[in-house]
């Protein structure tokens, strides 16, 4: 697994608050927007106040600065904290209000619910 370290002067001043946010499991997708404007599917697979874990085809580099295009929400942006078999973490460049983790948890399920789009009915 492939980690990047943000300079300390960059952190919180508790470094033992970083990694003790709340995630909540998600499944949404998404589209990730590169700092050329290129976009490319994604899915979200946690989400906490702090950032986001993803899963995408989308080769990431440690350290890239990425935006999430989520679907009825504004972007968030933020850099490729670690990248590990097609995953990755997005450290938020900005904090995740809770409204809008909760908010990011809602909309997962109601994808979930929703019977997919580009699905056809199975017959025999």
């Amino acid at each position: 697994m492939n980690v990047y370290r943000r300079i300390a002067s960059d952190s919180s001043p508790d470094l033992s608050e970083r990694r003790y946010s709340t995630r909540r499991a998600v499944d949404l997708d998404v589209f990730l927007i590169t700092p050329l404007g290129d976009a490319h599917p994604a899915n979200i697979q946690d989400v906490s106040s702090r950032g986001f874990r993803i899963r995408s085809d989308y080769g990431v580099t440690i350290g890239r600065f990425l935006t999430l295009d989520i679907p009825g929400l504004t972007r968030y942006s933020g850099w490729v904290a670690w990248s590990y078999l097609g995953e990755f973490g997005l450290e938020a460049a900005t904090p995740v209000p809770d409204d809008i983790v909760d908010h990011i948890v809602t909309l997962g399920e109601q994808a979930t619910a929703a019977p997919r789009a580009n699905c056809l009915p199975f017959t025999i």
